[in-house]
C-alpha cells in the first residue's frame, strides 16, 4: 500500500512540472525575438556616413521646348557631371540612397533647384539631391558633394524650315534632280537658329557607290538619304530634323565614249527606179571616209568596235540631183546605234554621173 501512494505522488509531481517547464521556454523565446527585434530597429535607426561617386546627368526630355548644355565642359552635350557625394542617414536609409546612387540622377530644367529660364544659370548641387524625387523620402542628410556647384547653360527650342538639296554634278545628270519632301523642318536651340543665313539648306548627299549602282539613261528614285546640316551650326549633337530622311529622283546621263574609226566605206543610195539609168562613178580616192570619231554610250560604241554593226557613209541621190549631175556631196551616217554620233573632218566625195544610153535592139 505504501508503494502505491508514492508511485502516484510521483506521477502527479511530474505532470505539473512540464507545465511549467513549457511557459518558462515559450517565455524564453518571446524575450529572445523581442530583443533583436529592438536590436535590429536600434540598428536601423543608428546613423551612418558614407561617400561614394554619383553621376548627375542633366537632360532635355523629348518634346521639351528647353535643351540643357554644360558650357564649361569639353561635351557640352553629354549633361554628364561626375561628383563624389558624402551622405548621413540611418542604415536603412543609407542603403537605399546607395541603391539610387548607382546609376545616374537625371536632372531636367524645372525640377526643385533646376531653373527653367533660358541663359547661363549656377546649379548648387547639394540642393538639388536633398530634393530629387528618389532621394527625398529616404530621410538622408547630403553633407558634402565635390562640385559643389556647376554651371549649366539653357536654351530655348526654335522650329525652322530649311530647303534640301541634293548635290549632283550637273554634267552627269539629265534633267531636275528632285528630293521628296523638299523642305524639312529643324528643332534646335535659339543660340544655333541665330548662325543660319538665308542660303542655309540642309544636303541630301548621294554615297557615291549608290550613284555608280544607278542605270544611266533611266529616272531612277534612291529612298532614304540621310541629310546633312549646314555647316553654320556649331552643336550638331542639338538639332532634331523631322523628317531624318529624304529621296531623291535623277536620271544619270548615259556615260559615253569616244573611238576613232580609220576608214568607212561609201555607200551610194538610189531610188529602185533609178538603178538602171545612171552610171555612177567614184574615184578610188573618194571611195573610204578616213578618220571617223564615233561618239555616244558605252552599248552602243562596243556595237562598233565589235563589228557586230557596220559603220557605212552613205551618198544618197536624190532625182534632180541625177539630172543635174552633181560632181560632189557629202555622205550622211545613217543607221548608227541610238544616241551614237559619227562625225569625220571630211565628208565630201566626188563623183561623176552619167545617164546609161539605151542598146538598141536589131
Amino acid at each position: 500500500m505504501t508503494r502505491t501512494s508514492g508511485s502516484r505522488e510521483s506521477r502527479v509531481s511530474s505532470s505539473t512540472r512540464w507545465p511549467a517547464v513549457l511557459e518558462f521556454i515559450r517565455n524564453a523565446l518571446i524575450v529572445i525575438v523581442i530583443t533583436c527585434l529592438v536590436w535590429l530597429f536600434a540598428e536601423a535607426e543608428s546613423l551612418r556616413t558614407t561617400q561614394g561617386p554619383a553621376e548627375i546627368v542633366f537632360v532635355t526630355e523629348t518634346g521639351s521646348d528647353r535643351v540643357v548644355m554644360l558650357p564649361d565642359s569639353t561635351d557640352k552635350l553629354s549633361g554628364r557631371v561626375m561628383t563624389q557625394v558624402e551622405i548621413e542617414g540611418s542604415a536603412a536609409s543609407i542603403d537605399a540612397a546607395e541603391r539610387v546612387l548607382r546609376r545616374p540622377l537625371r536632372l531636367t530644367p524645372g525640377m526643385d533647384g533646376v531653373p527653367r529660364e533660358p541663359g547661363e544659370r549656377l546649379v548648387r548641387l547639394a540642393e538639388v539631391l536633398r530634393s530629387h524625387p528618389d532621394l527625398r523620402q529616404l530621410g538622408i542628410t547630403v553633407r558634402k558633394i565635390d562640385p559643389a556647384e556647376v554651371r549649366i547653360m539653357i536654351d530655348q527650342i526654335e522650329t525652322r524650315e530649311l530647303k534640301v538639296v541634293s548635290p549632283v554634278e550637273r554634267d552627269e545628270v539629265e534633267g531636275a534632280v528632285e528630293v521628296r519632301p523638299a523642305t524639312v523642318k529643324m528643332r534646335l536651340p535659339a543660340s544655333q537658329a541665330k548662325l543660319l543665313t538665308e542660303s542655309s539648306v540642309l544636303t541630301a548627299k548621294l554615297d557615291a557607290d549608290v550613284v555608280r549602282s544607278l542605270t544611266r539613261g533611266r529616272r531612277q528614285t534612291v529612298p532614304g538619304v540621310t541629310l546633312t546640316l549646314p555647316a553654320e551650326l556649331t552643336l550638331p549633337g542639338v538639332v532634331a530634323l523631322e523628317p531624318r530622311t529624304v529621296d531623291v529622283s535623277l536620271t544619270m546621263r548615259a556615260q559615253v565614249r569616244t573611238i576613232t574609226i580609220p576608214t568607212v566605206p561609201v555607200h551610194v543610195r538610189l531610188a529602185p527606179a533609178e538603178l538602171g539609168t545612171w552610171d555612177i562613178e567614184i574615184p578610188e580616192q573618194d571611195r573610204f571616209i578616213t578618220d571617223v570619231s564615233c561618239t555616244g554610250p558605252f552599248e552602243g560604241i562596243a556595237a562598233l568596235e565589235d563589228r557586230s554593226l557596220t559603220l557605212v557613209a552613205t551618198l544618197a541621190l536624190s532625182f534632180e540631183e541625177l539630172e543635174r549631175g552633181i560632181t560632189s556631196k557629202e555622205v550622211v551616217f545613217l543607221d548608227l546605234p541610238p544616241g551614237v554620233k559619227a562625225e569625220a573632218v571630211t565628208r565630201n566625195v566626188r563623183l561623176t554621173i552619167k545617164r546609161r544610153v539605151a542598146e538598141k535592139t536589131p
